[in-house]
């Protein structure tokens, strides 16, 4: 370029181009260490959301599969325990995946994986277990979570809202089974007719001979004629 090929106006616009480009890399030379500092903190944020996620699709899941042996919140019904101290204290996520997707052979304990006949998929059975993992910091300290009917102390309707209100109800208004307050069908029952149901079961009811004594068997009874106005 000669002399007269000099352009003052084109100089001025390429050198304000040169100190735009200098504002902008100084800029971001001082944003990355800001991006350093608010990215795992935004990563924490998004795990923590992803897990609330997929723990309150585990209890859903929990709700309609497993409370009816496991109790509401899992609190234990038929089945253990599951919110125990003693439970989650001792197993790991991998180790409760694998319960739930083959099952505890000789136990009411079924396969729950589609892989070995059962209806859950695995991300079911993830989200499962993050609900569970979920009472892990309120864990009670409960000693008998693997059979927690079988505490002396519980009387009639501790026994009912452990391990029959998931199934008839809280206020035994009925939910998956019927009703069991006043002016239904089994209030106009005998005490020996509702005994011989509940130790035997009858369709979807499972049989509680040997998880109820024969004395809690009469409690229930008595709770449910209380309830019932009789």
């Amino acid at each position: 370029m000669t002399y007269h090929d000099y352009d003052p106006e084109l100089e001025k616009s390429t050198n304000r181009w040169m100190a735009w480009g200098v504002v902008l890399l100084f800029l971001l030379v001082l944003a990355f260490p800001v991006y350093r500092i608010l990215q795992p903190s935004q990563l924490a944020d998004a795990q923590a959301a992803q897990s609330e996620e997929l723990a309150a699709q585990g209890e859903e899941i929990f709700n309609s599969s497993c409370a009816q042996c496991h109790g509401g919140e899992a609190t234990g019904a038929i089945g253990p325990a599951l919110n125990s101290e003693q439970f989650l204290g001792t197993v790991t996520d991998l180790q409760m995946h694998q319960l739930i997707s083959t099952g505890v052979p000789g136990t009411l304990m079924v396969a729950y994986s589609a892989d070995f006949g059962g209806t859950f998929t695995q991300q079911q059975i993830t989200a499962t277990v993050a609900y569970l993992r979920g009472f892990e910091e309120t864990a009670p300290d409960f000693p008998d979570w693997l059979k927690p009917l079988s505490q002396t102390d519980l009387n009639g309707e501790e026994l009912y809202q452990m391990a029959c209100s998931y199934c008839h109800g809280i206020d035994l208004e009925g939910n998956i089974g019927p009703a069991l307050g006043a002016d239904s069908g089994v209030s106009f029952e005998d005490d020996a007719f509702i005994e011989e149901r509940i130790r035997n079961g009858i369709g979807e009811m499972p049989a509680f001979e040997g998880v109820f004594t024969d004395d809690q068997i009469d409690d229930i009874v008595d709770y449910l004629r209380v309830e019932q106005g009789l």
